[in-house]
């Protein structure tokens, strides 16, 4: 599910679309025969007669269309669907319609007004005759997911499943099924491109021929790459033949991209053009050189001077000192005054803009570039207008003045200023928005550990960020000052920890429809009872840090897991293990072994070596039940996963093929991680040697980061990922339990050099999966295993700084998720992980992340 659609619902949480009550009109065929039905299936609206013909897949027809010519659409394509006895469906109101064609909208399913479903060929070309010609003087946006039936039109066609089916995956989402042209079960694509299943031909177009040799647009500009896209259109870099200059260009694709002022591409694109041609002629080399703006086929394409440079995110990703423990004090200073020299350029800028009257709208950092001279450019003019007209209601989160400010007169261009001057600091736009109370203090801690933040750079990103009291009624629990977190860390933590406690009850849905604690995104995709995106993993958290679980939630998550369990993927994260693990922990033995043993029937139980989703998190719950409950069978079912990775790690390859990111998900950490609980409990050094054989293979795939330590990165090769689930943090956790118990010298040597690079006080986020949480847990582990003390203290210290991250509610405390736009609960990315990493520093080794042997 499209995370865009979840945050038009509700302002607190994330919630499906179909949801809203704000929903403006809805539409309905003027006039309905008798015999026919009308139902909801969420954002849709289906019809069918009393004897309808269904098939199970087939070739489906889509209709698109303008948002003034929706009825006139509907009527007609339900009037050739009455007479032919088709069902259909159709987008059920104007919101679901503008959100099926916004910018932002998922590109496979954007441009979809009705969907209809002929059983056969015949039918199928019979009704795309009829609508083509009864729809022939109307126009809407291609479909990318089909074929248009005919040159031009709003007609058009794609093979697919009729009535759905699926899949559970190892990673517990759900993989659509149709049946190709030899009868198999095939994923059904639903991708941005015409794609037909093996061995079915279109009966309705000859044969597409690809495109040979390279696209020329315009007759002059050769297209070389694609940079991003979206539902308004590509952006592409690209040689123009005509001079060799390397150029970009921008694309909006036909009456599509619809924002909430009513525009569409090519709207925007046209008046960037305006805009890029004015600034140009005054200010020439204050905006890129505009070159061309031309129509090829239905969609405009904008042509301007590449900028060749580094997107401030990545600046800064690639420089920054901020929040790290170990830094160098001259090299924090360096940084900050490259920084200053980055903003003082864009402030001369900005004047010369709006010394030519103009605004420039969306100052974010996806919109500024740094060269390698550290002059900036803008780029993307989409949002620039006029100082006397309103600014453009287009902006990104947190570069946007709220409501409040845009009353007291506050530009947008001074406050997204500010905002790039935080996050070349501190990247927490959000929770200084939401909540700024004492919220600066708690961040200028965390920043100024070694070197100050200069004076004036400070005002800067603090500038519209000053208020001492929350807007809301008071709440139960405060943050903690700076002053209390220095004097004493450990009081204030507990304080947090109640904050955060009572903050995750009051979230509790026990009767609720979708949830019983706010998911993240993710949550929707795959399931809402799971231990890292649902109510499992919260309640995991909350018993692990000492709190009484009320009945109510117990009951409730007890029903959904026996409900669920045929329908779940069998892996510790998002399936049956991690729910068995934690239906154990709560005293639900009997459910527990049941929904244990659905794991172990599972196809999927040993698809994948891998921690997260594959068979070294199913054999850690298997290990922690059967030293709980007995069962031979369980510990049988471990053992045998553990003597097939010591048969593959002689040769290691199976094992390294498999394995992603260095980190515990899915890389070899996480399965040395399952074979050292085997070892340790059995007492079978094979499954220790092989443990450390696998953490000697992780490590080959460190990079030398010199004084940064040893750092681990994305698949791309290009970022690098201190984090638990991916990253330093994970691999850590490993190499101290390894080091600790079997001396392996190599772990031991290494260890420091990796632990370094956890030491961070300020990430993106603060989660325990892929946050600052996380790194906090990593930490607590390593002191309990070596250095006592001493080492103790960078745990307390990286835990402090998650005080930062909290956000005042009447009700307790709340964090923002990964994408820092609504709160949720989950135990990978939300407010659950942050209280399980400091229940762990707080209260140490008996807290546990992962299911292992349980002692008396």
């Amino acid at each position: 599910m499209n995370p865009f659609w979840l945050t038009l619902v509700d302002k607190e949480f994330y919630a499906p679309l179909d949801r809203a009550s704000n929903v403006g009109e809805t539409y309905a065929p003027g006039t309905i025969p008798d015999g026919w039905s009308g139902s909801t299936d969420g954002v849709w609206t289906c019809w069918r007669p009393a004897d309808p013909v269904l098939v199970e897949e087939g070739w489906k027809v889509h209709v698109s269309t303008r948002p003034e010519r929706v009825r006139f659409t509907l009527d007609t394509v339900a009037a050739a669907c009455f007479d032919e006895r088709l069902v259909f469906k159709h987008l059920a109101t104007r919101l679901f319609f503008e959100v099926f064609h916004h910018k932002h909208v998922d590109r496979a399913q954007a441009g979809k007004f009705c969907t209809i479903y002929p059983p056969d060929v015949a039918t199928a070309r019979r009704l795309m005759d009829r609508l083509s010609a009864d729809l022939k003087d109307e126009v809407g946006p291609y479909i990318l997911s089909d074929r248009r039936y005919g040159d031009e039109g709003v007609v058009h066609y794609r093979y697919g499943a009729h009535r759905s089916r699926s899949r559970v995956q190892s990673d517990g989402t759900d993989l659509q099924l149709v049946r190709d042209g030899h009868g198999n079960d095939v994923p059904d694509v639903r991708s941005a491109q015409f794609v037909l299943p093996p061995g079915v031909e279109d009966p309705f177009s000859p044969p597409v021929q690809p495109h040979a040799g390279p696209i020329l647009l315009n007759g002059r500009y050769e297209v070389t790459g694609a940079i991003r896209h979206s539902n308004g259109g590509g952006t592409y870099r690209a040689t123009d033949t005509r001079t060799g200059r390397t150029v970009f260009v921008k694309e909006a694709r036909a009456h599509s991209g619809f924002m909430g002022d009513g525009t569409d591409s090519h709207d925007r694109l046209r008046h960037e053009w305006a805009m890029l041609e004015r600034v140009h002629a005054q200010v020439p080399g204050l905006c890129p050189e505009p070159i061309d703006l031309f129509t090829e086929w239905e969609n405009d394409f904008l042509v301007t001077e590449f900028i060749d440079g580094t997107g401030f995110v990545q600046w800064v990703a690639a420089n920054t000192t901020m929040g790290r423990l170990d830094v160098d004090p001259a090299r924090q200073s360096a940084y900050l005054a490259e920084v200053e020299r980055v903003l003082a350029g864009l402030r001369a800028d900005l004047d010369r803009l709006h010394g030519i009257g103009l605004r420039f709208g969306d100052l974010s950092h996806g919109n500024v570039m740094v060269l390698d001279d550290l002059r900036v450019r803008l780029i993307d003019f989409e949002t620039a207008n006029p100082l006397t007209e309103k600014p453009h209601p287009m902006g990104t989160p947190g570069y946007k003045p709220p409501p409040a400010l845009v009353e007291a007169g506050v530009e947008d261009d001074e406050y997204g200023f500010s905002g790039l001057a935080q996050f070349a600091l501190f990247p927490l736009n959000q929770p200084l928005e939401r909540d700024p109370a004492g919220r600066t203090e708690l961040y200028r801690r965390d920043l100024e550990q070694v070197a100050p933040v200069p004076e004036d750079l400070w005002r800067s990103a603090t500038r519209y960020h000053r208020a001492t009291t929350v807007k809301d009624s008071a709440p139960t629990h405060d943050l903690p000052t700076a002053a209390a977190l220095d004097a004493d860390p450990e009081g204030a933590l507990e304080r947090l920890r109640a904050g955060l406690t009572a903050g995750l009850l009051a979230m509790a849905r026990p009767d609720g429809r979708d949830w019983v604690f706010p998911p993240s995104p993710h949550g929707y995709t795959v399931n809402t009872h799971c231990l890292e995106h649902g109510t499992a993993g919260v309640l995991h958290a909350l018993r692990q840090s000492g709190t009484g679980i009320p009945d109510d939630l117990v009951a409730r998550f007890r029903r959904d897991a026996l409900a669920s369990v045929t329908a779940l993927a069998p892996g510790l994260q998002n399936g049956t293990a991690g729910i068995a693990w934690v239906l154990a922990e709560l005293g639900l033995d009997d459910e527990a072994g049941a929904v244990l043993d659905a794991s172990l029937r599972h196809p999927l139980s040993l698809a994948s070596a891998r921690l997260a989703h594959g068979a070294s998190g199913i054999g850690l719950a298997h290990l922690a039940l059967h030293t709980r409950l007995g069962g031979d069978h369980r510990l049988a079912f471990a053992t045998r996963i553990g003597d097939s990775f010591v048969h593959d790690v002689e040769d290691s390859r199976r094992l390294v093929s498999d394995a992603g990111v260095p980190g515990l998900a899915s890389g070899l950490a996480g399965t040395a991680l399952f074979l050292h609980a085997l070892g340790e409990y059995t007492g079978e050094t094979r499954y220790l040697r092989g443990a450390v054989a696998l953490m000697h293979a992780e490590l080959d795939r460190a990079v030398d980061g010199g004084a940064n330590g040893m750092l681990f990165r994305d698949t791309t090769r290009t970022r690098n990922l201190p984090y638990l689930w991916e990253g330093s943090a994970g691999v850590v956790l490993a190499l101290t339990r390894l080091a600790s118990t079997t001396g392996d010298e190599r772990c031991a040597r290494t260890l420091p050099r990796i632990v370094s690079t956890c030491r961070l006080i300020c990430t993106v986020d603060p989660g325990l999966y892929s946050g600052l949480a996380g790194l906090a847990y990593a930490l607590a582990e390593h002191a309990q295993h070596f250095g006592g003390p001493d080492e103790r203290w960078p745990a307390l210290r990286v835990a402090t700084g998650l005080a930062k991250y909290a956000i005042r509610h009447p009700e307790g405390l709340r964090v923002l998720g990964a994408a820092e736009e609504r709160f949720h609960a989950d135990l990978g990315s939300g407010g659950a992980g942050v209280l399980l990493a400091l229940a762990r520093v707080l209260d140490g080794p008996g807290v546990r992340l992962l299911p292992g042997p349980y002692t008396p």
